[in-house]
């Protein structure tokens, strides 16, 4: 593959990780979608290998590893995660991800407060921050590319918006045991400065297994994408997450327009519950 292609491909691989940690949730549009209490306490982490595949290549480029904690924030109690990505030595060869992801949210009733995203991407970096206040009715955004002056804006505030991040977490604790087989659930997420109406489809459950060997039984989900630089209108990106209580992602795979990538679990630490959908 040319240099310039594989370039493309792993903007997009860094992209697809990353919209893995957010792609999800929020409005519910059937009362079986209901929320259940959060599959997650203070203290537990993730980490994920990530791969490229092309025609019958699959590369090991680098991994992605999640974590949160409860702390004090702005006088109240909050979610603190974090999420890290990175290529591995070898792959920074062809081209070098360092990126971190951040979000506060109140612990009270999960309300989004502030949002990071520190992108570094080869020679290029970006920046977005935003300030979430509901009592306002605004986010307050700030972009940063390279060396560029900051792009300084405000974004209308929509009742049960997430960040990335946060999303992530909170779309684990829906009920998916009470969803019939292709519902639809809709959901709202700020990306790139714009509030976007976005959707998953439930597929019902499915053995997979991992690169390392272990079997998880899963809840099967596939997520409806924008068309883009990098991916193709559609449900075009997969997500299993465990189904026992934890609704841990296991694997996430995803189209995009040279190829595909994948992000496959490889270990976690500090489960509120135990993995009871592995497959001995």
């Amino acid at each position: 593959m040319p240099n310039d292609q594989r370039q493309k491909a792993f903007r997009g691989f860094c992209l697809t990780i990353f919209l893995f940690v957010g792609l999800f949730f929020l409005q519910i549009i059937s009362l079986k979608a209901q929320r259940i209490d959060q599959p997650f306490s203070s203290g537990e982490s993730a980490l994920y290998g990530a791969y490229y595949n092309w025609h019958f290549l699959w590369v090991n480029a680098g991994e992605v590893s999640f974590s949160n904690d409860t702390v004090q924030y702005e006088n109240q109690l909050a979610w603190n995660f974090k999420a890290i990505g990175k290529t591995y030595k070898g792959y920074d060869l062809f081209y070098t991800v360092r990126d971190t992801f951040e979000s506060y949210v109140s612990h009270q009733n999960f309300h989004p407060l502030w949002f990071r995203r520190a992108v570094n991407h080869g020679s290029s970096y970006s920046l977005h921050e935003y300030n979430f206040s509901m009592e306002n009715g605004q986010i307050e955004s700030k972009i940063k590319r390279d060396k560029e002056e900051a792009f300084i804006d405000q974004v209308t505030y929509v009742p049960g918006v997430l960040d990335l991040l946060s999303s992530a977490y909170h779309f684990r604790g829906f009920n998916y045991d009470n969803m019939d087989l292709g519902q639809k659930v809709n959901f709202t997420m700020l990306v790139d400065n714009k509030v976007e109406e976005l959707y998953f489809r439930y597929q019902g459950i499915e053995k997979i297994r991992t690169r390392e060997g272990r079997k998880f039984q899963c809840h099967q989900l596939s997520v409806w994408l924008m068309e883009g630089d990098f991916f193709p209108e559609g449900e075009h990106m997969r997500i299993w997450l465990t189904a026992d209580k934890n609704h841990l992602p296991i694997m996430v795979e995803t189209k995009i327009r040279v190829g595909s990538v994948k992000a496959i679990f490889l270990g976690a630490e500090n489960l509120k519950y135990p993995l009871t959908s592995e497959i001995y």
